[in-house]
Protein backbone atom coordinates (compact mmCIF):
# COMPACT_ATOMS: atom_id res chain seq x y z
CA UNK A 1 0.00 0.00 0.00
CA UNK A 2 1.19 3.34 -1.35
CA UNK A 3 0.59 6.78 1.04
CA UNK A 4 0.98 9.78 0.22
CA UNK A 5 1.29 12.87 2.51
CA UNK A 6 0.15 16.42 1.09
CA UNK A 7 1.86 19.64 2.99
CA UNK A 8 -0.93 22.64 2.68
CA UNK A 9 -0.66 24.26 5.88
CA UNK A 10 2.16 26.48 5.23
CA UNK A 11 1.39 30.44 5.54
CA UNK A 12 2.97 31.34 2.34
CA UNK A 13 4.52 34.44 3.77
CA UNK A 14 7.02 35.44 0.70
CA UNK A 15 3.80 35.71 -1.47
CA UNK A 16 2.92 38.91 0.42
CA UNK A 17 -0.68 37.45 -0.68
CA UNK A 18 -3.40 38.23 1.13
CA UNK A 19 -4.56 35.37 1.52
CA UNK A 20 -2.43 31.33 1.64
CA UNK A 21 -0.98 31.42 -1.43
CA UNK A 22 -2.68 27.70 -2.38
CA UNK A 23 -6.04 29.76 -2.41
CA UNK A 24 -5.27 32.14 -5.32
CA UNK A 25 -7.25 31.70 -8.53
CA UNK A 26 -6.37 30.60 -11.74
CA UNK A 27 -9.45 29.86 -13.97
CA UNK A 28 -11.57 30.08 -10.91
CA UNK A 29 -9.86 27.34 -8.81
CA UNK A 30 -7.24 27.47 -6.41
CA UNK A 31 -3.46 26.45 -6.97
CA UNK A 32 -3.71 23.52 -4.72
CA UNK A 33 -6.60 22.41 -7.13
CA UNK A 34 -4.11 21.82 -9.74
CA UNK A 35 -1.93 20.04 -7.18
CA UNK A 36 -4.51 17.71 -6.42
CA UNK A 37 -6.10 17.22 -9.95
CA UNK A 38 -2.51 15.97 -11.04
CA UNK A 39 -1.95 13.63 -7.99
CA UNK A 40 -5.35 11.63 -8.97
CA UNK A 41 -2.94 10.58 -12.60
CA UNK A 42 -1.07 8.01 -9.90
CA UNK A 43 -1.29 5.07 -10.96
CA UNK A 44 0.16 2.96 -7.68
CA UNK A 45 -1.32 5.99 -4.81
CA UNK A 46 -3.56 4.09 -2.13
CA UNK A 47 -4.52 7.04 0.21
CA UNK A 48 -3.99 10.72 -0.17
CA UNK A 49 -3.68 12.31 3.46
CA UNK A 50 -4.20 16.22 2.86
CA UNK A 51 -2.14 18.42 5.57
CA UNK A 52 -4.04 21.23 6.34
CA UNK A 53 -4.54 23.98 9.43
CA UNK A 54 -7.49 23.73 11.30
CA UNK A 55 -9.20 27.19 9.92
CA UNK A 56 -8.91 26.14 6.54
CA UNK A 57 -10.01 22.53 6.94
CA UNK A 58 -13.60 23.98 6.07
CA UNK A 59 -12.22 24.83 2.97
CA UNK A 60 -10.08 21.80 1.35
CA UNK A 61 -12.93 19.55 2.67
CA UNK A 62 -15.65 20.63 -0.54
CA UNK A 63 -12.79 21.03 -2.40
CA UNK A 64 -11.47 17.59 -2.15
CA UNK A 65 -14.83 15.69 -2.39
CA UNK A 66 -15.80 17.71 -5.98
CA UNK A 67 -12.70 16.20 -7.19
CA UNK A 68 -13.92 12.48 -6.48
CA UNK A 69 -11.05 10.79 -5.69
CA UNK A 70 -11.04 6.97 -5.90
CA UNK A 71 -8.70 6.31 -3.29
CA UNK A 72 -9.65 6.85 0.46
CA UNK A 73 -8.79 10.77 1.64
CA UNK A 74 -7.83 11.73 4.93
CA UNK A 75 -7.28 14.77 6.75
CA UNK A 76 -4.57 16.21 9.54
CA UNK A 77 -3.71 19.48 11.34
CA UNK A 78 -0.51 21.29 10.04
CA UNK A 79 1.88 22.22 12.86
CA UNK A 80 3.78 24.90 13.71
CA UNK A 81 6.47 23.58 10.96
CA UNK A 82 6.87 21.89 8.01
CA UNK A 83 8.57 18.89 10.62
CA UNK A 84 5.29 19.39 12.67
CA UNK A 85 3.07 18.71 9.97
CA UNK A 86 4.59 15.94 8.15
CA UNK A 87 4.72 14.10 11.91
CA UNK A 88 0.63 14.71 11.79
CA UNK A 89 0.20 13.45 8.52
CA UNK A 90 2.17 10.30 9.55
CA UNK A 91 0.07 9.93 12.05
CA UNK A 92 -2.94 9.30 9.84
CA UNK A 93 -1.29 6.98 7.21
CA UNK A 94 -2.55 3.55 7.41
CA UNK A 95 -0.92 0.70 9.33
CA UNK A 96 -0.63 -1.39 6.32
CA UNK A 97 1.02 1.56 4.28
CA UNK A 98 4.27 0.61 3.03
CA UNK A 99 5.96 3.65 1.36
CA UNK A 100 5.00 6.89 2.11
CA UNK A 101 5.80 10.01 -0.08
CA UNK A 102 5.53 13.92 1.24
CA UNK A 103 4.59 16.42 -1.48
CA UNK A 104 4.19 20.35 -1.29
CA UNK A 105 0.75 21.57 -1.95
CA UNK A 106 2.69 23.96 -3.61
CA UNK A 107 3.95 22.34 -6.70
CA UNK A 108 1.15 22.10 -8.83
CA UNK A 109 2.86 20.54 -11.86
CA UNK A 110 3.58 17.44 -9.91
CA UNK A 111 2.42 14.17 -12.49
CA UNK A 112 0.99 10.51 -11.91
CA UNK A 113 4.74 9.69 -13.84
CA UNK A 114 6.84 11.32 -11.10
CA UNK A 115 4.63 9.92 -8.11
CA UNK A 116 4.82 6.07 -9.01
CA UNK A 117 8.21 6.28 -9.81
CA UNK A 118 8.93 7.65 -6.52
CA UNK A 119 7.74 4.69 -5.39
CA UNK A 120 8.94 2.46 -7.62
CA UNK A 121 12.52 3.54 -6.58
CA UNK A 122 11.93 2.53 -3.35
CA UNK A 123 13.47 -0.60 -2.94
CA UNK A 124 15.85 -2.66 -0.69
CA UNK A 125 18.82 -1.00 -2.10
CA UNK A 126 17.39 2.26 -2.27
CA UNK A 127 15.31 2.81 1.54
CA UNK A 128 14.59 6.49 0.64
CA UNK A 129 14.10 8.82 -2.26
CA UNK A 130 13.92 12.74 -3.37
CA UNK A 131 12.90 14.09 -6.96
CA UNK A 132 15.60 16.94 -7.72
CA UNK A 133 17.52 18.13 -10.31
CA UNK A 134 21.23 19.02 -11.21
CA UNK A 135 22.49 23.02 -10.94
CA UNK A 136 22.88 24.94 -13.71
CA UNK A 137 23.83 27.82 -12.51
CA UNK A 138 27.15 28.66 -11.31
CA UNK A 139 27.32 27.89 -7.03
CA UNK A 140 28.79 30.21 -4.68
CA UNK A 141 29.09 30.11 -0.62
CA UNK A 142 29.11 33.39 0.68
CA UNK A 143 29.76 34.39 4.50
CA UNK A 144 28.19 38.40 5.39
CA UNK A 145 27.43 38.53 1.53
CA UNK A 146 30.87 38.34 0.35
CA UNK A 147 31.77 34.76 -1.45
CA UNK A 148 34.19 32.18 0.10
CA UNK A 149 34.23 30.16 -2.50
CA UNK A 150 32.76 28.45 -5.90
CA UNK A 151 31.30 25.03 -5.16
CA UNK A 152 31.18 22.05 -7.45
CA UNK A 153 27.84 22.35 -9.11
CA UNK A 154 28.27 19.01 -10.68
CA UNK A 155 27.52 17.50 -6.94
CA UNK A 156 25.07 19.59 -6.20
CA UNK A 157 21.16 19.12 -6.92
CA UNK A 158 17.77 21.07 -6.00
CA UNK A 159 15.60 19.19 -4.17
CA UNK A 160 12.09 18.87 -5.37
CA UNK A 161 8.71 16.50 -4.32
CA UNK A 162 7.91 13.79 -3.66
CA UNK A 163 10.15 12.96 -1.49
CA UNK A 164 9.84 9.32 0.86
CA UNK A 165 10.78 6.22 1.91
CA UNK A 166 9.68 2.83 3.10
CA UNK A 167 6.85 3.88 6.19
CA UNK A 168 8.44 2.13 8.80
CA UNK A 169 12.21 3.99 8.47
CA UNK A 170 10.21 7.46 7.41
CA UNK A 171 8.00 6.49 10.91
CA UNK A 172 11.18 6.08 12.76
CA UNK A 173 13.08 9.12 11.31
CA UNK A 174 10.41 11.32 12.59
CA UNK A 175 9.79 9.87 15.73
CA UNK A 176 13.57 10.24 16.18
CA UNK A 177 13.87 13.76 15.50
CA UNK A 178 14.74 16.45 18.23
CA UNK A 179 14.09 19.78 17.54
CA UNK A 180 15.94 20.86 14.57
CA UNK A 181 15.89 24.20 13.05
CA UNK A 182 17.84 23.50 10.08
CA UNK A 183 15.18 20.79 8.79
CA UNK A 184 13.99 22.19 5.76
CA UNK A 185 12.82 19.22 3.80
CA UNK A 186 11.79 15.33 4.34
CA UNK A 187 15.21 14.20 2.82
CA UNK A 188 17.32 16.15 5.11
CA UNK A 189 15.36 13.79 8.10
CA UNK A 190 16.35 10.65 6.48
CA UNK A 191 19.93 11.86 6.34
CA UNK A 192 20.22 13.06 9.99
CA UNK A 193 19.67 9.12 10.82
CA UNK A 194 21.91 7.85 7.86
CA UNK A 195 19.55 6.49 5.74
CA UNK A 196 21.02 6.79 2.10
CA UNK A 197 18.67 8.70 0.03
CA UNK A 198 18.68 8.16 -3.38
CA UNK A 199 17.68 11.17 -6.42
CA UNK A 200 14.81 10.46 -9.13
CA UNK A 201 15.46 13.31 -11.96
CA UNK A 202 12.62 15.44 -11.64
CA UNK A 203 11.65 18.68 -14.06
CA UNK A 204 11.93 22.19 -13.93
CA UNK A 205 8.19 22.04 -13.88
CA UNK A 206 8.25 20.72 -10.45
CA UNK A 207 9.25 24.22 -8.87
CA UNK A 208 7.72 25.99 -5.80
CA UNK A 209 5.02 28.40 -5.97
CA UNK A 210 6.71 30.64 -3.34
CA UNK A 211 6.91 34.65 -4.38
CA UNK A 212 4.80 36.35 -6.58
CA UNK A 213 7.41 35.55 -9.32
CA UNK A 214 6.47 31.86 -8.96
CA UNK A 215 3.17 32.86 -9.24
CA UNK A 216 3.61 34.46 -12.50
CA UNK A 217 5.50 31.76 -13.83
CA UNK A 218 2.40 29.36 -12.99
CA UNK A 219 -0.07 31.25 -14.66
CA UNK A 220 1.81 31.90 -18.27
CA UNK A 221 2.92 28.23 -17.75
CA UNK A 222 -0.95 27.41 -17.95
CA UNK A 223 -1.60 30.27 -20.46
CA UNK A 224 0.77 28.46 -22.89
CA UNK A 225 -0.81 25.15 -22.15
CA UNK A 226 -4.66 26.57 -22.49
CA UNK A 227 -4.02 28.61 -25.64
CA UNK A 228 -5.72 26.22 -27.76
CA UNK A 229 -9.35 27.28 -26.87
CA UNK A 230 -12.53 26.00 -28.68
CA UNK A 231 -15.73 28.78 -29.34
CA UNK A 232 -19.18 27.06 -29.76
CA UNK A 233 -22.70 28.96 -29.88
CA UNK A 234 -25.75 27.58 -28.88
CA UNK A 235 -29.24 28.60 -30.28
CA UNK A 236 -33.01 27.27 -28.81
CA UNK A 237 -36.20 28.39 -29.33
CA UNK A 238 -39.84 27.15 -28.05
CA UNK A 239 -43.42 27.88 -28.61
CA UNK A 240 -45.47 28.87 -26.02
CA UNK A 241 -48.06 26.31 -24.47
CA UNK A 242 -50.20 27.03 -21.63
CA UNK A 243 -50.53 23.33 -20.24
CA UNK A 244 -46.98 23.56 -19.32
CA UNK A 245 -44.86 25.04 -16.15
CA UNK A 246 -42.45 27.67 -17.28
CA UNK A 247 -38.62 26.91 -17.01
CA UNK A 248 -36.19 28.72 -17.75
CA UNK A 249 -32.56 28.18 -16.13
CA UNK A 250 -33.73 25.30 -13.52
CA UNK A 251 -36.10 28.29 -11.98
CA UNK A 252 -39.83 27.45 -12.16
CA UNK A 253 -41.75 30.36 -12.91
CA UNK A 254 -44.98 31.09 -11.66
CA UNK A 255 -48.41 33.13 -13.19
CA UNK A 256 -46.81 32.86 -16.83
CA UNK A 257 -47.52 30.01 -18.96
CA UNK A 258 -44.67 27.62 -20.48
CA UNK A 259 -43.10 26.46 -23.27
CA UNK A 260 -43.65 23.29 -25.44
CA UNK A 261 -41.00 20.67 -25.37
CA UNK A 262 -40.88 16.77 -24.73
CA UNK A 263 -38.26 17.93 -21.67
CA UNK A 264 -39.08 20.69 -19.27
CA UNK A 265 -38.43 22.98 -22.10
CA UNK A 266 -35.97 24.93 -20.65
CA UNK A 267 -34.76 27.23 -23.37
CA UNK A 268 -31.93 28.55 -22.05
CA UNK A 269 -30.32 25.40 -20.65
CA UNK A 270 -30.71 24.11 -24.18
CA UNK A 271 -28.72 27.04 -26.29
CA UNK A 272 -25.88 26.28 -23.56
CA UNK A 273 -26.20 22.17 -24.39
CA UNK A 274 -25.47 22.94 -28.03
CA UNK A 275 -23.11 25.52 -27.66
CA UNK A 276 -20.55 23.58 -25.17
CA UNK A 277 -21.25 20.70 -27.41
CA UNK A 278 -20.92 22.58 -30.70
CA UNK A 279 -17.08 23.53 -29.00
CA UNK A 280 -15.89 20.70 -27.83
CA UNK A 281 -16.90 19.29 -31.73
CA UNK A 282 -19.90 16.81 -30.47
CA UNK A 283 -23.03 16.56 -31.99
CA UNK A 284 -26.40 18.60 -30.95
CA UNK A 285 -28.57 18.07 -28.24
CA UNK A 286 -31.13 16.15 -30.26
CA UNK A 287 -28.85 13.71 -31.28
CA UNK A 288 -27.70 12.70 -27.53
CA UNK A 289 -31.08 13.27 -25.58
CA UNK A 290 -33.77 12.62 -28.65
CA UNK A 291 -37.04 13.66 -28.39
CA UNK A 292 -37.88 9.91 -29.43
CA UNK A 293 -36.37 8.51 -25.95
CA UNK A 294 -39.07 8.64 -23.65
CA UNK A 295 -36.34 8.60 -20.69
CA UNK A 296 -36.02 12.67 -21.23
CA UNK A 297 -39.79 12.88 -21.05
CA UNK A 298 -40.12 15.78 -18.95
CA UNK A 299 -36.89 15.49 -17.51
CA UNK A 300 -34.89 18.78 -15.68
CA UNK A 301 -33.07 20.06 -18.41
CA UNK A 302 -30.07 20.78 -15.31
CA UNK A 303 -29.74 16.83 -15.40
CA UNK A 304 -28.89 16.75 -18.94
CA UNK A 305 -26.36 20.09 -18.62
CA UNK A 306 -24.98 17.75 -15.85
CA UNK A 307 -24.42 14.72 -18.06
CA UNK A 308 -23.19 17.10 -20.97
CA UNK A 309 -20.69 18.79 -18.06
CA UNK A 310 -19.28 15.43 -17.77
CA UNK A 311 -19.35 15.09 -21.35
CA UNK A 312 -17.04 18.13 -21.77
CA UNK A 313 -14.57 16.89 -19.17
CA UNK A 314 -13.94 13.37 -20.30
CA UNK A 315 -13.31 14.86 -23.95
CA UNK A 316 -10.17 16.82 -22.67
CA UNK A 317 -11.96 20.66 -21.90
CA UNK A 318 -12.26 23.16 -19.80
CA UNK A 319 -14.90 25.70 -19.70
CA UNK A 320 -13.67 28.66 -19.66
CA UNK A 321 -16.68 30.63 -20.06
CA UNK A 322 -20.16 30.76 -20.79
CA UNK A 323 -22.56 34.12 -22.05
CA UNK A 324 -26.34 33.93 -23.02
CA UNK A 325 -28.89 36.07 -23.60
CA UNK A 326 -32.89 35.01 -23.21
CA UNK A 327 -35.05 36.74 -25.52
CA UNK A 328 -38.79 36.98 -24.33
CA UNK A 329 -41.20 40.06 -24.11
CA UNK A 330 -42.37 38.55 -21.12
CA UNK A 331 -42.29 37.46 -18.03
CA UNK A 332 -39.76 39.81 -16.72
CA UNK A 333 -36.45 37.40 -15.79
CA UNK A 334 -34.01 39.83 -14.04
CA UNK A 335 -35.04 38.83 -10.60
CA UNK A 336 -34.21 35.16 -11.25
CA UNK A 337 -30.84 35.65 -12.85
CA UNK A 338 -28.59 35.27 -10.16
CA UNK A 339 -30.66 31.83 -8.86
CA UNK A 340 -30.30 30.59 -12.84
CA UNK A 341 -26.65 31.48 -12.57
CA UNK A 342 -26.50 29.12 -8.93
CA UNK A 343 -28.40 26.49 -10.58
CA UNK A 344 -26.27 26.21 -14.09
CA UNK A 345 -22.85 27.17 -12.25
CA UNK A 346 -23.86 24.15 -9.74
CA UNK A 347 -24.23 21.21 -12.13
CA UNK A 348 -21.12 21.84 -14.42
CA UNK A 349 -19.18 22.86 -11.27
CA UNK A 350 -17.58 26.31 -12.53
CA UNK A 351 -17.75 29.61 -10.24
CA UNK A 352 -20.74 32.05 -10.83
CA UNK A 353 -18.11 34.25 -12.51
CA UNK A 354 -17.42 32.01 -15.19
CA UNK A 355 -21.21 32.23 -16.39
CA UNK A 356 -23.23 35.51 -18.09
CA UNK A 357 -27.55 35.31 -18.58
CA UNK A 358 -29.02 38.64 -19.76
CA UNK A 359 -32.38 38.96 -20.68
CA UNK A 360 -33.83 41.29 -23.48
CA UNK A 361 -36.79 41.73 -25.03
CA UNK A 362 -37.33 41.52 -29.02
CA UNK A 363 -39.51 44.59 -29.15
CA UNK A 364 -42.38 43.22 -30.59
CA UNK A 365 -40.81 41.95 -33.88
CA UNK A 366 -40.88 38.33 -34.55
CA UNK A 367 -41.95 34.89 -32.83
CA UNK A 368 -40.47 36.13 -29.28
CA UNK A 369 -41.79 39.57 -30.33
CA UNK A 370 -45.19 38.56 -30.73
CA UNK A 371 -45.07 36.30 -27.00
CA UNK A 372 -45.41 33.09 -29.16
CA UNK A 373 -42.09 31.66 -28.11
CA UNK A 374 -38.62 32.31 -25.86
CA UNK A 375 -35.80 32.20 -27.60
CA UNK A 376 -32.24 31.83 -26.41
CA UNK A 377 -28.66 32.03 -27.71
CA UNK A 378 -25.29 30.81 -26.14
CA UNK A 379 -21.78 31.03 -26.55
CA UNK A 380 -19.23 28.86 -24.90
CA UNK A 381 -15.14 28.75 -24.42
CA UNK A 382 -13.37 25.88 -23.91
CA UNK A 383 -9.61 25.31 -22.83
CA UNK A 384 -8.09 21.88 -23.88
CA UNK A 385 -7.40 20.30 -19.95
CA UNK A 386 -3.96 19.29 -20.15
CA UNK A 387 -3.69 19.66 -16.37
Amino acid sequence: MNSLILVAAGKGTRMNAAKNKLFLEYQGYPLIYYTLKNIQKSRLLSELIVVASKEELSIFLPLVESLNFKIPVKFASGGARRIDSVRNGLAQVSDRSEKVLVHDGARPFVDGEIIDLAFISIDSRHPAVMVGIPCVDTMKAVSYDTIVKTLDRSNLIRAQTPQGAYTDIFQKAVSALENDSTITDDASILENKGIKVSVVPGKESYFKVTTPEDWDRFKTMMNKDNAFCRIGQGYDIHQMDESSPLVIGGVKIRDHHGLKGHSDADVLIHAIIDALLGAAGLRDIGYYFPDTDDRYKGISSLKLLENVGKMITESGFLIGNIDTTVIAEKPKLAGYIDTMKANIAGVLDIPVSKLGIKAKTNEKLDAAGREEGIASFASAILFRRDF
